[in-house]
């Protein structure tokens, strides 16, 4: 499992690769996502172009983000979904709360208005 972050303009692109299944490179994501949102990171968007498996665990990891980013008024975006994670997230109805775009350019385009 592979972890990195890039920074496009003032928007932060967390990217990771492999599966979220829980353990050490779930902790990775989500220590990387919540210290984005506690130090005021305002726009961030998760890249799962690369993320082939989620578990509930990994899920769970999303959720929270998107709860705490929501409750700091931080702009925090998915794209990329691998059609199997967004079956599931559908399933749980975790999709129709998270901001969703097909791609990462939709994402920056998105952000970039904001």
């Amino acid at each position: 499992m592979g972890l990195h972050v890039e920074r496009v303009g003032d928007v932060a692109v967390v990217v990771p690769e492999g599966m979220l299944k829980g353990g050490k490179e779930t902790d990775e994501v989500q220590n990387v996502l919540r210290r984005l949102t506690y130090d005021g990171q305002k726009k961030i968007i998760l890249d799962l172009g690369k993320t082939s498996h989620m578990t509930s665990l990994g899920i769970g990891v999303l959720a929270g983000v998107h709860a705490s980013a929501a409750s700091r008024n931080l702009n925090f975006c998915v794209c990329n979904i691998e059609s199997r994670i967004s079956n599931v997230l559908l399933q749980i109805r975790l999709l129709n709360l998270l901001t969703v775009y097909p791609t990462r350019a939709d994402a920056l385009k998105a952000l970039d208005s904001q």
